[in-house]
């Protein structure tokens, strides 16, 4: 007859599992990656609705991007692999974010692109003034230096063969910011540096600026460089 051993406090296992660490690493990346996209759809919601300020709303999409833009660096090839793009991820898992989307294949908040003040002024008809984004910061010496570093950067980095998104966009959103510190002015050529770091923001990690683009940036950036210092005078 044979012999049955049975004790309650054995554990079944309910299935075989083979998942490897980094696969599940990846799972978890991607679980986090779908979250940040969800919680970006949020905070454009929010400040659509005239819910949070020009610079909450700045400073928590500025971090979302980071975070967005950390997990998905060329590092993680395995991981990258897996994410396609953002496109193939919103379809594959049918997130509908569209503000959310707009927001990371832009890669920078509304209010740096479009140089908003960090709080709204509104007039006696509640509605938004913005004639404050013509002032130009005179006072500040340290930040009108540091927008021209910023701009001879950019354009060294390029003179340095610098052609992969990771290595320009963040120093075109650098320049982006320091601009938007000391004015507001739509002066000529801004607009073409929002285009050039949606483009750059869009490139795969693998892609690179070709010779002819990297030598038209080169150019769009010395004009809006001269513009930029007209405006100082």
């Amino acid at each position: 007859m044979a012999h049955y051993h049975s004790a309650l406090s054995d554990e079944i296992p309910l299935f075989n599992n083979t998942i490897t660490l980094e696969e599940k690493e990846n799972i978890e990346s991607l679980a986090d990656i779908y979250s940040i996209i969800i919680t970006t759809d949020n905070v454009e919601k929010a400040y659509l609705k005239d819910s949070i300020s020009n610079e909450e709303y700045t400073t928590y999409i500025n971090k979302l991007l980071v975070q967005y833009k950390t997990y998905l660096s060329e590092g993680n090839t395995n991981l990258l692999t897996q994410f396609g793009d953002l496109t193939a991820f919103k379809d594959k898992y049918d997130i509908i974010a569209p503000n959310a989307i707009t927001r990371l294949e832009r890669g920078i908040p509304v209010t740096v692109e479009h140089a908003l003040e960090p709080t709204r002024d509104r007039n006696s008809d509640g509605d938004e003034n913005h004639s404050s984004q013509t002032i130009i910061n005179t006072n500040s010496g340290k930040d009108i230096a540091e927008a021209t570093g910023n701009f001879i950067t950019v354009m060294d980095a390029l003179k340095l063969n610098y052609r992969a998104k990771d290595q320009l966009h963040p120093l075109m959103s650098e320049l982006l910011l320091s601009i938007n510190k000391v004015t507001r002015s739509e002066f000529k050529n801004r607009s073409k540096l929002v285009e050039w770091i949606v483009k750059i923001n869009k490139m795969k990690m693998k892609d690179l600026l070709s010779e002819d683009e990297a030598r038209e940036l080169l150019f769009e950036l010395d004009l809006a460089y001269k513009a930029f210092y007209t405006l100082l005078r």
